[in-house]
């Protein structure tokens, strides 16, 4: 596959590729293809998709249901009663996919940690040569990732997928997102016993995986699938420049009030905006844009770098509109004490310059898991 242009607004054109890139496990390029480049609305949008999961449903086509279902469900508000219904129907597919398409061999498992449960999944080796942990990012499912991971464990390595405050079902538990991933981490190393793993973090999980690593060192190789060292910077680059450094003054000197009145001018102008600050205040369980940059600015590995003695992996992407490139240079300078610290910058040209190299992701993949073989070495 490769990154394909069907649509001129950046969001709908890269959610469509997410599943273009898994190819026909995951879809009907033609399908898609005929879809999105009409869709201008995210009315549109979720009609679309909508559609295309129905007749994928009435076909019984599992896969293609779900993860039609899970772009119906991406840009649907908290509050929208039609929200959790998609959510529960796109969950029903991926598993009747796995184990009727894929035929899949996996165990769930749910994990206690703070009064709630962590949702995980074990996909085993054949002959396991070492545990790797996956991790999303932002507002992700861990069935979403199947796909993308399940050839690890055909390399022999067994997988453990599994979901963090702000993510999936911990959403429904009302665990919401936050900065000090390595406590969700230990608890998920603790329930399966592990006296040590690699972590493999996409997307936001980059930072999840780096932090984690900071601080439970039974994570003895962390690979940030892509890097993202700045989560406030991250989410203010997202607006035009004059307004990403007005958002930026404002909250340097704590002035909340204008920050609020700004993104709420912002937000009636941009459906998409709004959706994002919408969907970031319902992760993080804010109630205010403040309260929310608040809460990312929490997410940051500044001050922390010199912790990361393991093995790491900083994976990039040339073109990623959602993560700085200054990001990916800053921590390769900043991390001095990895035992080693390996880096690549995946270039437009290659295939791989989306975030996570989205339209040719197995260029990642086929990284990590050389990576792995390299540097990771089990008991």
């Amino acid at each position: 596959m490769s990154y394909e242009n069907l649509n001129p607004i950046q969001q709908f054109n890269f959610q469509a590729n997410r599943v273009l890139t898994y190819g026909e496990s995951a879809c009907s390029a033609q399908e898609i293809r005929k879809a999105v480049p009409g869709i201008r609305t995210l009315e549109d949008w979720h009609r679309a998709w909508l559609a295309l999961a129905e007749k994928a449903e009435r076909e019984n086509r599992f896969l293609h249901t779900a993860y039609y279902y899970r772009m119906a469900e991406f840009f649907l508000k908290a509050d929208d009663p039609q929200k959790e219904d998609v959510y529960k129907k796109c969950l029903r597919y991926f598993y009747l996919g796995f184990d009727s398409e894929l035929h899949l061999a996996y165990k769930r498992s749910r994990v206690p940690f703070e009064g709630g449960m962590l949702d995980c999944m074990t996909i085993p080796a054949v002959h396991p040569k070492g545990t790797v942990l996956v991790c999303g990012g932002y507002d992700s499912f861990l069935e979403e990732f199947v796909l993308q991971v399940r050839g690890l464990a055909a390399r022999g390595y067994s997988v453990i997928l599994f979901e963090g405050p702000g993510q999936g079902y911990c959403l429904r538990e009302k665990m919401y997102f936050r900065y000090d991933f390595e406590k969700p981490a230990s608890a998920v190393i603790d329930y399966f016993k592990l006296s040590r793993c690699a972590l493999v973090g996409i997307s936001w999980g980059g930072y999840f995986a780096l932090r984690s690593a900071a601080f439970e060192k039974r994570i003895t190789a962390a690979a940030a699938y892509d890097v993202m060292d700045n989560g406030f910077e991250v989410m203010t680059s997202v607006f035009p420049a004059p307004v990403c450094k007005l958002i930026r003054a404002a909250f340097r000197h704590g002035n909340g009030g204008f920050i609020n009145r700004l993104t709420g001018l912002i937000r009636k102008k941009s459906i998409l905006a709004d959706w994002a600050l919408s969907q970031g205040m319902y992760i993080t369980g804010t109630k205010t844009a403040y309260e929310f940059y608040q809460n990312l600015a929490k997410h940051t590995l500044s001050g922390i770098e010199d912790n990361l003695t393991q093995d790491i992996l900083l994976l990039a992407g040339e073109k990623d509109h959602y993560i700085p490139t200054n990001q990916y240079y800053r921590l390769k300078e900043r991390i001095r004490h990895a035992r080693s610290l390996t880096c690549r910058l995946f270039t437009e040209a290659e295939g791989g310059g989306q975030h996570c190299q989205i339209g040719n992701h197995m260029l990642a993949v086929n990284t990590i898991l050389d990576w792995l073989d390299q540097v990771y070495q089990p008991d």
